[in-house]
Parts: C-alpha cells; sequence; structure tokens
C-alpha cells in the first residue's frame, strides 16, 4: 500500500507542475494569442463592490499572487484566521457563517495564501490517493488512471485555492478508513473533526441518520437504529458545539453563527427561472443535477422500495455492515440532501451547486465504489446510470434558456463531464492502451480547463459562494 499511494502521490505532483506550467504559458500574449485566445475570452471585473461590472475581453491570463487567492469565501476565512470572531474589523457580521478549524490551521501552518492553497492541493490529491487504495480493487495501472481522472476533473479548482473543500475531503477520508477497518474510535474522531469545517457538513449527519432510517425497515431492531443514530449524531454535537464555543470565546456571543445568516438571505425561495452566477457554473451545476443528483434520487426510492437489507445484521451496524453498499447509500443521500435543499432555497438560482456536489467526499466515494463493482452492461444500470442522465441534460439544455450558445467555451466543464462519464463507462470494455490514450488527452483538456476557471477566480469573473 505505500508504494502505491506514494506512485499516486507522485502523479499528483506531477499533475501540479503541468498545471502551473500551463498557466505560466497562458500569462504571455503570444502563446495565449495563438492557442487558448483562438477559442475562449477571459474576465475582467470593474467598478467596485455595490457596482460590478463583470466583461469578457482577449487578455493572457493574470499573475499568481496571495492577493488574488484572496476573494470570496478565501477573503473571510482570513479574515477568521487574523481576527478569529471578534465583533469588530473585517467580517465581523458575516464570519460567524463560518466555522474554525480551516482558519484556525491556516493560521498554525503559518503560511500565505498560496501555501495554504498548495497545502489544500497536496491535503487534495493525498485523500483521494487514500481513498482509491481503501476503496479500489483494480490493477495498479487502472488505478493511476482513474487518480489521473479525479484529480483533473473540471470541478476541482477548488482544492486550489484557500477554500475548506480538502479539509473536508480528508476528515470524511478519514471516517470512511475507521469504517473499513471497523475503528469507531477513529470515525468518531474524523467526524467531530468534520463538523467543525462548515455548516454544510449536517447534510453528511442526515444522509448516515437517513441510512440508519432505511435499515430499520429490515431489522425491525428500534433500539439498535436508536444506538447507531446516536452514535453518529454524538461527534457532530461535540463538533458545532466546539464550533459555537470558539465564536463565544472571541465574540462573547452563542448566536453568532445564527447571528450571521440573515445576510444571506436564507429561507425557502419558489423557483422562477432556472439561472446562475457563470455560464461556467451553470454547466457544471447541469452536469450535477443530471447525471448525479437525480440518479441518486432514482436509486435512493429503490432501495426504500426494495427495503435496504444494510441493517440485516442485529449487531454494530458500523462495525458489521457491508462497507461499500453502506458508503454508497450514505453519499446517495448526501446528494438528495443538497439536491432538494438548492431546490427549495435558491429561487432557481443554481449557483455553487456543483462545488457541494462534485468536490464533496460522497462524490469521489460514490465514484470509486461503482467503479469497482457496477455491472456496466446491465440493464438496469445502464438506463438508470447512462441513458436516464443524457435524456435529463438533453431536456434541461432544451427547456432552460440561460447561458446562452450551448457550443460556446464556457460549457466545456460540462462537456468535458460528459466524456469522463462516458469514458469511465466504456473504459471496462477497452484495450488498456486505448485507454491511456482518451484518458490523456480528456486529462490535458481537463488541466486547461482548470486554469482558466482559475484565472477566472483570481478575475473575480467565476463567482460563486
Amino acid at each position: 500500500m505505500k508504494n502505491s499511494l506514494l506512485n499516486l502521490l507522485i502523479v499528483g505532483i506531477i499533475n501540479l507542475t503541468v498545471f502551473l506550467f500551463l498557466f505560466f504559458s497562458f500569462q504571455h500574449y503570444t502563446i495565449y494569442n495563438h492557442s487558448l485566445g483562438l477559442i475562449s475570452k477571459n474576465y475582467e471585473r470593474t467598478g467596485d463592490w455595490n457596482n460590478p461590472e463583470i466583461k469578457k475581453i482577449s487578455k493572457p491570463y493574470t499573475k499568481i499572487t496571495n492577493e488574488n487567492f484572496e476573494t470570496w469565501d478565501a477573503s473571510i476565512y482570513k479574515c477568521i484566521k487574523e481576527n478569529m470572531y471578534k465583533n469588530t474589523g473585517c467580517y465581523s457580521n458575516v464570519s460567524g457563517a463560518f466555522f474554525p478549524l480551516f482558519p484556525i490551521i491556516w493560521k498554525l501552518l503559518a503560511v500565505n495564501s498560496i501555501g495554504i492553497s498548495i497545502f489544500n492541493y497536496l491535503l487534495f490529491i493525498t485523500s483521494i490517493a487514500l481513498l482509491i487504495n481503501y476503496l479500489s480493487s483494480l490493477s495498479g495501472l487502472e488505478n493511476i488512471l482513474i487518480y489521473c481522472i479525479l484529480i483533473t476533473l473540471p470541478s476541482t479548482i477548488i482544492y486550489y485555492i484557500p477554500y475548506t473543500e480538502s479539509f473536508f475531503l480528508f476528515f470524511m477520508t478519514i471516517w470512511l478508513i475507521g469504517v473499513v477497518k471497523k475503528k469507531y474510535w477513529i470515525s468518531f474522531i474524523a467526524l467531530t473533526l468534520l463538523a467543525m469545517v462548515r455548516p454544510a457538513t449536517i447534510f453528511i449527519l442526515f444522509a448516515l441518520l437517513a441510512v440508519e432510517f432505511i435499515a430499520l425497515f429490515s431489522h425491525k431492531n428500534f433500539k439498535l437504529f436508536i444506538k447507531e443514530s446516536f452514535l453518529k449524531l454524538f461527534p457532530f454535537v461535540i463538533g458545532f458545539f466546539f464550533s459555537f464555543l470558539i465564536q463565544f470565546t472571541y465574540s462573547s456571543k452563542w448566536t453568532k453563527f445564527f447571528e450571521a445568516q440573515k445576510y444571506w438571505n436564507s429561507g425557502f425561495h419558489p423557483i422562477n427561472t432556472v439561472s446562475d452566477w457563470s455560464v461556467e457554473g451553470f454547466g457544471l451545476n447541469v452536469f450535477s443535477i443530471c447525471f448525479i443528483c437525480l440518479p441518486a434520487l432514482i436509486f435512493a426510492s429503490y432501495t426504500l422500495i426494495k427495503s435496504s437489507k444494510l441493517g440485516d445484521d442485529k449487531n454494530n451496524v458500523l462495525k458489521e455492515v457491508n462497507h461499500l453498499p453502506y458508503l454508497l447509500s450514505v453519499s446517495s443521500y448526501y446528494f438528495i440532501g443538497i439536491f432538494v435543499f438548492t431546490m427549495l432555497t435558491s429561487g432557481g438560482n443554481m449557483h455553487s451547486l456543483f462545488r457541494f456536489i462534485m468536490a464533496s467526499p460522497p462524490f469521489y466515494i460514490a465514484v470509486i465504489i461503482l467503479l469497482n463493482s457496477l455491472n456496466f452492461y446491465k440493464v438496469k444500470n445502464t438506463i438508470l446510470y447512462l441513458i436516464v442522465p443524457i435524456i435529463f441534460l438533453l431536456l434541461f439544455l432544451l427547456k432552460s434558456a440561460y447561458g446562452g450558445n450551448r457550443f460556446d467555451f464556457s460549457f466545456l466543464g460540462l462537456y468535458l463531464s460528459v466524456l469522463i462519464y462516458l469514458f469511465l463507462w466504456l473504459r471496462p470494455n477497452l484495450q488498456i492502451y486505448t485507454q491511456i490514450i482518451i484518458a490523456g488527452g480528456i486529462i490535458l483538456l481537463n488541466i486547461i480547463w482548470n486554469t482558466y476557471m482559475l484565472n477566472m477566480f483570481f478575475c473575480n469573473g467565476w463567482i460563486f459562494t
């Protein structure tokens, strides 16, 4: 395992090297104008915060600086790192909505914004390597191929910036290791720390409790249901409590988290029209809905009707359960929770949905499990995981007017995601050398797309929370 893990990490470093090489290359007028500039434009943001203007212009990539990494949520986390949750100073009115573990670790590492971004990326590639080592039964070369695709997906740019996704992924990976090794204390610590990363981790708790509820239909043991639900709930209670305690320590307010919510216009908002904050984000969100959320909803409905067998064991479910179906079920209910919440509260604006779906631990867990266990050629699997998503995608794009020209470069993230999906579906039927050639082209396009997305983030063009 050590050798395979090391090999994957080396591949991850190579990916970062290629990424940086291409990003720096696209900073030069000649190279950019004769390559990416022929098919795309970059963003430029002018005006102040209250009256911004974002437009597309033909210009090379901007420079990589600490200041360029410090935008949107990254600037809030940086502020918390420096000031914690004081009632005066930068973002004091909204800082309570952000949990403390990431800014505290950032502060302990004593690195700048570029430094924490590099740390996030290393944590990301380590987590994916661990997931493959613990979940995959494929050959070494196949694992490397899958690893290369997973760490370069069109949504992975979120792991290159000072955001919490890498911590979210890492601690859930540690939780998974506890499940696989049947070591509850590992899972307990991981879930406690996970709860301190971000409020949205509560959807992991909902998913865990949903699986226990489905198991109840099978084992009919209400005491076991209460016990297992408590074991899942307790670490989250501790993690949330410590988060609120840290906020109270610096602000003297136990309610700082709840007070911050009024600034986000939260609550129920009926869907009027489908929209987004960017075409790039819209494309990835459409993929997330059609190829992940809706199949997960169908899968969960099917398992509910068939009465899940996850709870057949009358002993400790966490220790005795077949962990692959269990993990897949947890992932499915997480997707459903995020999807339903977004549909009820977004008013039809889907911004950031893919961040919580494609850039989430359940996504990577589900993909690796399905690649190892799914019979791709069974009729019901073909219908659920291939035909239905494609039909949903075509209908979505036909019925929605947002985004304009469907062949614009801004939609490349969507089409790359679909291409990857189809490749992974057909991969078992391809010769390994054919797989390498096709995957090589996809990976290169992924890296180019991610350089484009990072530059978009630097220019405040890619607007997401």
